[in-house]
């Protein structure tokens, strides 16, 4: 027979084990838009070929896998981890936050197709925002996913139960 206490105790192990996953929640902060009055322009051929990731991090610090990219809205329930990129001779267009093209690999953007997140080229008009978000990272690591939560939670039930039944 399972006792209130011990459903008590399952229930504080397992808030206890999804609170951990509350530390990776990203922080909107910031915006930009793909073509940005102060980004540089593609006529001078030194323009970086920059991800959504890598502009975010010049833009507001950090490391660049530490961003997450949304075209959406600021809301961090509306991460669609996409970022508008321009092509050199082709123009805007959708793709994932971390999706370069360096046609010939030298980190320019110079060559039909290559991609940028931040220059003055064929954005014209704006309306090509992308929001980033900072994502937390804990002080001993990076948070476990919540599938790996999910099974340290039923796995300390388990334990719990089995003591609990090794007493009688």
């Amino acid at each position: 027979m399972i006792t209130k206490k011990f459903l008590g105790k399952c229930v504080a192990i397992c808030a206890l084990v999804f609170s951990g996953s509350l530390y990776a929640a990203p922080i909107y902060v910031g915006s930009w838009d793909t073509y940005n009055a102060d980004g540089p322009s593609w006529s001078e051929f030194t323009t970086p070929t920059y991800t959504g990731q890598e502009v975010a991090a010049l833009l507001f610090g950090g490391s660049y896998s530490n961003y997450a990219i949304s075209t959406v809205s600021a809301d961090p329930l509306a991460i669609n981890n996409m970022v508008w990129l321009d092509q050199i001779y082709i123009g805007v267009d959708l793709f994932g936050e971390s999706y370069r093209v360096d046609s010939n690999n030298n980190g320019i953007y110079d060559i039909n197709g290559d991609t940028s997140a931040w220059v003055r080229d064929n954005g014209f008009g704006g309306g090509y925002i992308n929001y980033a978000f900072m994502i937390e990272q804990t002080p001993g690591g990076t948070v476990p996913a919540p599938g790996t939560l999910l099974l340290l939670g039923i796995g300390l039930a388990a334990l719990s139960l089995r003591a609990k039944f090794a007493a009688r």
